[in-house]
């Protein structure tokens, strides 16, 4: 019974552990920074296209525009479905193929267009 009971305390504290901070305005859970991906959405078309330039392909596709972005190492896929006041913004953005890092993917993007 001894030995059950330590076991308990043991993981119970190792568990306590990994809880993740929450924030203190939201309330909700705070997983660190973003990755590089998730910080896009929200973005308008002028900062997309400030920050990465053209997209490779632009495809209207009922309410969503569909922006792909390519560089030699990775594909940008990036959806922006009209907002609160009318304008289109960034909904998701996806990187591919799955080795390579949302934050990678969007820094060679942004490296591309800076040279």
């Amino acid at each position: 019974m001894k030995r059950s009971r330590v076991l308990i305390l043991l993981a119970s504290g190792a568990l306590a552990g990994c809880a993740a901070p929450h924030n203190p305005k939201t309330g909700l859970a705070d997983t660190g920074p973003k990755p590089a991906s998730a910080r896009l959405i929200g973005a308008t078309p002028e900062t997309l296209k400030a920050d990465l330039g053209e997209p490779s392909l632009l495809r209207v596709d009922g309410p969503a525009e569909v922006w792909l972005y390519h560089s030699p190492i990775c594909r940008l896929d990036v959806i922006l479905y009209r907002g609160a006041k009318g304008a289109p913004v960034v909904r998701l953005a996806r990187a591919a193929p799955r080795g390579v890092a949302d934050a990678t993917c969007v820094a060679s993007l942004e490296q591309q267009r800076a040279s």
